[in-house]
């Protein structure tokens, strides 16, 4: 009996473990199935709000980066449109593929850099000064060296079948460029390399005159013009008056305008009647020189020639302290030719003044012998009376 008892007790609790089990197993699994959906749903809606990116979904950074690069596009095709002028003049570019192939070289070797200001605003920068460039949805806007406006069919049209050489750059020009929220370390790098390449080639503005003038001079090579133009000086610095050549005297560096347009200039003389005019133009890529003498006067516009600042800063900076010297020398001749010209005064009036006492000492020297000459014809006619 007993023994019976005590069987039927451990069924019994055997019963009850299956079932205390069964339970805690139900519960854990639907426990487990609410989280899991919870997550899900989760997930989903997270979606929706574009917090988390599901990898089957466009991801909204490569789409922006995309958009980006069109902009920049966009804003290089605008940027080519604007400088066609300037390249053709300065590089003798006959013809598109030419400019795409130039304006590429120069954004690849650091010439030209480029900076995001804002979500379509664009900075292009040289050694020379800076130009904004605007992508709006119809057309793209270059301005600061005035304004140059093309509308976006033109430039397709244009310089579509060259968007596989354009392409590299925008690559290049977007991974070193910051989107516009981040303007500040763009700006920085940008002004990083400015720096650097003003510091290492460009010119202030009396240097960028005098090597103009220089370049104008005879001479085969760089240093041969630099030699003709201090073999002038050289003669120009005698303490000798009148060994200084009057018609072939540097006298300084002047200042400027011409119908609204501001110019520096060299004179070769010493009434600065004969000059060489310099329009550095501001922030644009050229400069005109032009002579200047009577009769030849600035409305001449044929004789003024526009050159490439980037030329000429390449051909002579390497001569940067030949040029230094020239520019001061030209200063000094400057603040000498109130003395060279008031001695030169001073010699000639007192030349004239000895001129005008030779001539009176003659006049008297003549009349003196009219007298004589009259005393002894009246002693010959008396002589006459007495022999009759």
């Amino acid at each position: 009996m007993k023994k019976k008892l005590y069987t039927g007790l451990i069924a019994i609790i055997g019963i009850l473990i299956l079932l205390v089990g069964g339970i805690s197993g139900f519960v854990f699994y639907n426990q487990h199935n609410d989280q899991a959906a919870v997550v899900a749903k989760n997930s989903k809606s997270s979606k929706k709000n574009g917090v988390t990116i599901s990898r089957n979904k466009k991801d909204p950074k490569k789409s922006s980066s995309k958009e980006d690069n069109k902009k920049l596009l966009w804003m290089l095709m605008g940027y080519m449109a604007y400088a066609k002028k300037n390249y053709e003049e300065s590089q003798d570019i006959s013809s598109t593929p030419e400019l795409v192939d130039a304006v590429v070289k120069d954004f690849n070797d650091g010439t030209l850099t480029a900076t995001q200001n804002s979500e379509s605003t664009y900075t292009v920068s040289n050694s020379y000064g800076d130009v904004n460039v605007t992508v709006k949805p119809s057309e793209v806007r270059v301005t600061n060296d005035g304004t140059t406006v093309t509308s976006k069919s033109e430039l397709k049209q244009t310089y579509n079948k060259y968007i596989d050489k354009i392409t590299p750059v925008v690559k290049k020009i977007g991974n070193k460029t910051n989107s516009a929220h981040k303007p500040s370390t763009s700006n920085k790098s940008s002004k990083k390399v400015n720096k650097s390449g003003k510091d290492s080639a460009a010119f202030n503005d009396e240097e960028m005159v005098v090597a103009a003038y220089v370049d104008n001079a005879d001479g085969n090579s760089p240093q041969d013009k630099i030699n003709t133009i201090k073999s002038t000086l050289e003669k120009d610095n005698n303490s000798d008056v009148d060994k200084i050549p009057t018609d072939d005297f540097l006298s300084g560096l002047y200042t400027g305008s011409y119908q609204g347009k501001s110019y520096d200039s060299i004179a070769s003389n010493l009434s600065t009647s004969h000059y060489e005019a310099v329009y550095l133009n501001g922030d644009s890529d050229q400069y005109a020189i032009q002579a200047v003498a009577p009769g030849m006067g600035l409305d001449e516009e044929s004789n003024r020639k526009s050159r490439s600042k980037k030329d000429l800063i390449n051909k002579y900076k390497s001569y940067k302290e030949d040029l230094d010297e020239i520019l001061n020398q030209l200063k000094d001749n400057k603040s000498r030719m109130s003395a060279i010209n008031n001695e030169i005064n001073k010699k000639a009036d007192d030349n004239s003044k000895s001129d005008n006492n030779d001539s009176d000492d003659s006049d008297h020297d003549s009349d003196s012998n009219n007298s004589n000459q009259d005393e002894d014809t009246n002693d010959s006619d008396e002589d006459v009376d007495v022999d009759d």
